[in-house]
């Protein structure tokens, strides 16, 4: 059944609990304390979103919002504005149930509140999350920015403007790509990017991108060719991995969909064997999450001179796209490029027994500053869902 007619049923039963949100949160106060009290003052915000028809509210437990990275409570301090699209990236575009979300499959794409609001998103429609669902066991995982997993922890507390999930981690906003990829350890992609020039450029674009970004063996694999591009060079072969203007999900792909890039040239996207290729190179992670679109990891560089690249399904690694390269033993641009460390989680206050978690004094006011923004935030919002 597509998940809209579900959807139109369930809300019938969220509407007929007649219980709004405050109630809602009231009643899990042994999972939600800590959410509770940032919100107690907050009436307004809750009125606003009680009042949002059809979203999915992502609730943080106590043991999320006490383990919260360091640098986003300083973030939430000096940013108002960065808590503001953080708590709009909770809450769904869409009444999404426990049944649905675990019987969805692997890949689910689904639209948050956070529409454009450069820097944290430029993406049409609103910023997405992916979610994974195991019919079998109800376990619904959910990946945010930088690759960030949660967990679905507690399912379907129903209200009159749709459910709440909680869930056992905060969301990450995703971030630009150069961070994004440094977290995730492709350095010959930020070093080739920035010695073409164009890493602050695609980090600060306020257009929606496609990149598709080689992995690390990929630039080694044709290391002999790369070491001797200069920053001309490299511009051209790199533009030829950036759809501009597009932010291409591979999982709403076609089979045999085209795109323009940034360089001039065409790229071809294919469904092969379960896999999904563009040109000649095979898609290995697919839709990286990052704040003006989304990325996808390639298992090699694409040829702008090769745009009628097809691939061999059957090889798990394809070729390099350029003939006559080769390996020099090393990955080419990563020198000077190193991954940031893990950032440890912010101190925990325990205040009166029994010792609810609570988040770092230092974020509390700043949070409960933004709220009245994100109020007027989710009340633009709403109307996405009928894009």
């Amino acid at each position: 059944m597509h998940h809209k007619h579900l959807l139109l049923a369930s809300t019938a039963l969220s509407l007929a609990s007649g219980e709004s949100l405050a109630e809602v949160l009231a009643s899990q106060n042994d999972s939600l304390s800590v959410l509770n009290s940032f919100l107690a003052d907050e009436q307004a915000f809750i009125n606003t979103l009680s009042n949002t028809p059809d979203i999915t509210v992502l609730a943080p437990s106590n043991g999320a919002l006490s383990s919260l990275p360091q640098s986003v409570v300083d973030r939430i301090g000096m940013d108002p504005n960065f808590l503001s699209a953080l708590l709009n990236y909770h809450i769904l575009n869409g009444t999404y149930y426990a049944a649905w979300l675990a019987g969805g499959g692997p890949h689910q794409l689904l639209r948050t509140l956070l529409g454009p609001a450069p820097p944290y998103a430029v993406v049409p429609g609103g910023q997405r999350l992916l979610a994974a669902g195991n019919g079998d066991d109800n376990v619904v995982s959910l990946r945010s920015g930088l690759q960030s997993a949660a967990r679905v922890e507690l399912t379907d507390f129903n209200f009159t403007g749709g459910t709440m999930h909680i869930i056992d981690s905060m969301l990450t906003l995703p971030a630009n790509l150069s961070t994004t990829l440094l977290v995730g350890g492709y350095t010959a992609a930020v070093g080739a990017l920035r010695q073409g020039g164009m890493a602050d450029t695609l980090d600060g674009d306020d257009t929606p991108l496609t990149v598709l970004v080689p992995s690390n063996a990929g630039f080694a694999a044709v290391g002999s060719l790369v070491a001797d591009m200069t920053a001309e060079d490299l511009q051209l072969v790199l533009g030829y991995h950036v759809v501009q203007g597009q932010v291409l999900y591979a999982a709403t792909l076609g089979n045999e969909e085209g795109a323009q890039t940034l360089q001039g040239g065409d790229v071809t996207f294919r469904r092969e064997d379960g896999g999904v290729f563009v040109n000649g190179a095979r898609v290995l992670v697919e839709d990286v999450l990052v704040a003006n679109g989304v990325v996808h990891i390639i298992d090699n560089i694409l040829n702008p001179l090769s745009p009628k690249a097809t691939p061999d399904p059957t090889l798990a690694t394809q070729p390099p796209a350029f003939s006559g390269a080769s390996s020099t033993g090393g990955i080419p641009f990563t020198t000077g490029v190193t991954v940031p460390p893990t950032d440890p989680p912010a101190a925990v206050t325990a205040t009166a027994p029994p010792p609810p978690p609570s988040i770092p004094s230092a974020a509390v006011a700043p949070m409960r500053t933004a709220a009245a923004g994100v109020a007027a935030m989710v009340g633009g919002a709403a109307a996405l869902w009928n894009l």
